[in-house]
């Protein structure tokens, strides 16, 4: 997956401090990007780039393959969003233990350090979060049905580690009693415990 970190990225953030004038395009690795300009609300001017494929307003354009493009354009991703369907399982657990703490913090922020993968993965520690005041029941519903989803998928990845685990642990053992067992392997074991004895 080509991510927007592989490629270099023309932002206009970095380019409206430097117009001293109105341009109509800027110059950046030999390119000639087009700018266009809206009227926020509150007045004055907001500077876009164009993007040359599609022809939208756009905060930041990438250098891809010697041609400027849009995120869109380029097929180009976010890092975060790199290989989300494929992540082993540790990676989900990381991520879904991540979720989980974020969402914790939400409704008890007091105890934002004890929500880690060391606390216990039950129901029982629903009870440590109270409805923050201010927040309506409908959010708060919603907020512990969401932890108990992580909780459930956190808790079947845990097992799928451990089966996992099992798995590699008994291949290992089958590839060294193999090697045990083998006659070539017994032979130059018992060649070397001559060569040590002399």
């Amino acid at each position: 997956m080509r991510t927007v970190t592989d490629y270099k990225q023309l932002s206009i953030k970095n380019i409206v401090s430097n117009i001293h004038s109105v341009k109509d395009y800027v110059r950046f690795n030999g390119h000639k990007v087009k700018l266009t300009t809206t009227s926020p609300n509150y007045g004055g001017v907001r500077y876009w780039f164009v993007c040359p494929i599609c022809g939208k307003r756009k905060g930041t354009l990438y250098d891809v393959k010697s041609v400027m493009a849009c995120r869109t354009c380029a097929k180009l991703y976010y890092p975060l969003q790199d290989n989300k369907v494929q992540r082993d399982h540790i990676s989900k657990f990381i991520y879904y233990d991540k979720l989980l703490a974020d969402i914790r913090t939400e409704l008890n922020p007091k105890y934002a350090w004890h929500f880690h993968s060391y606390l216990r993965y039950d129901p029982i520690t629903l009870s440590l979060h109270n409805k923050p005041k201010g927040m309506h029941w409908n959010t708060y519903v919603h907020k512990i049905e969401y932890i108990d989803k992580l909780i459930n998928r956190i808790c079947t990845l845990l097992d799928i580690i451990q089966l996992e685990k099992k798995r590699h642990a008994d291949e290992i053992s089958k590839q060294y009693d193999a090697i045990i067992n083998d006659p070539d392997y017994q032979a130059r074991l018992e060649k070397n415990k001559q060569y040590l004895a002399i």
